[in-house]
């Protein structure tokens, strides 16, 4: 299984996961080996605080280029680079599919970024035009997400905790 993002930071590469813990936005972050629990807060100015249960960092988006952002972090400024992966099993079918954002036929893909709290199918599965496949969680409300033909389940592109946006391809029906 492939990480979540790829980061640099000071010219050294990361693999990182990301994962929410619970709904109140507690993350658990993996790079390589090492978990940290971490609580990220947005202050009324439009920075953050993040808090890894022991020690308070503030933090302050200076630039954004391209895949490169420029934080400052207790007043020291750090330039990361990032890059989302795909997981290995949605990996093939995504890149083919929502390559520059173009849709596939017989796709399912989520309407807003959320996270996935239900898949109801499995690859193999028949569907019926109108089934849900999917619930989408997403600013506290749950979404049904559907199919829009009958067809078999070519691909399941997701599990339940997946993070997901609209450029995802969720599930294929052919």
């Amino acid at each position: 299984m492939s990480p979540e993002y790829k980061v640099t930071l000071d010219e050294k590469p990361f693999e990182v996961d990301v994962k929410m813990l619970d709904e109140g936005g507690l993350l658990v972050i993996t790079v390589g080996d090492q978990s940290f629990t971490m609580k990220p807060t947005m202050t009324e100015d439009g920075n953050w605080i993040v808090n890894d249960t022991a020690i308070d960092y503030s933090v302050k988006i200076l630039k954004k280029t391209g895949k490169a952002i420029t934080l400052e972090i207790n007043d020291e400024e750090r330039v990361v680079e990032w890059e989302r992966v795909r997981k290995q099993d949605a990996a093939k079918s995504t890149a083919s599919a929502s390559k520059g954002g173009l849709r596939v036929s017989g796709g399912v893909y989520p309407p807003m970024p959320g996270k996935i709290t239900e898949v109801r199918v499995k690859q193999g599965d028949s569907v019926k035009k109108g089934q849900t496949v999917c619930i989408l969680e997403a600013m506290k409300m749950f979404n049904e997400l559907k199919t829009s033909a009958s067809g078999t389940v070519k691909e399941v592109n997701v599990e339940i905790g997946t993070m997901v946006t609209p450029d995802d391809l969720l599930v294929l029906i052919e």
